[in-house]
């Protein structure tokens, strides 16, 4: 619990304090992921994000609810671990092999 503490404290005062500004959209490509069965963040919000990037935007769901980060771990790691060779390949001019 002494190891956990401050982390959880710190969590908690980054969520009560934040407060967004606007500034510039992102020029990079820009992927949001969600739970389906997220409660508390729809896909709309998920969505959302479009807004921040003028280039490419994709939202993509996943199964599991707003902890789907836990539930969907390796679908998501494996998904931008290829979507990272994806666009490290276009950089290099290289072809990706299956």
């Amino acid at each position: 619990m002494q190891l956990m503490m401050p982390i959880i404290r710190a969590d908690f005062k980054a969520s009560q304090t934040y407060k967004y500004e606007p500034g510039p959209s992102l020029e990079c490509p820009l992927r949001a992921f969600g739970g389906l069965k997220d409660d508390m963040v729809p896909r709309e919000q998920v969505e959302a994000w479009s807004e921040h990037t003028t280039n490419s935007f994709r939202a993509q769901m996943l199964p599991g609810d707003h902890f789907f980060l836990n539930t969907s771990q390796s679908l998501l790691t494996r998904i931008i671990a290829q979507e990272m060779l994806m666009h490290l390949n276009k950089s290099t001019g290289r072809v990706q092999h299956a």
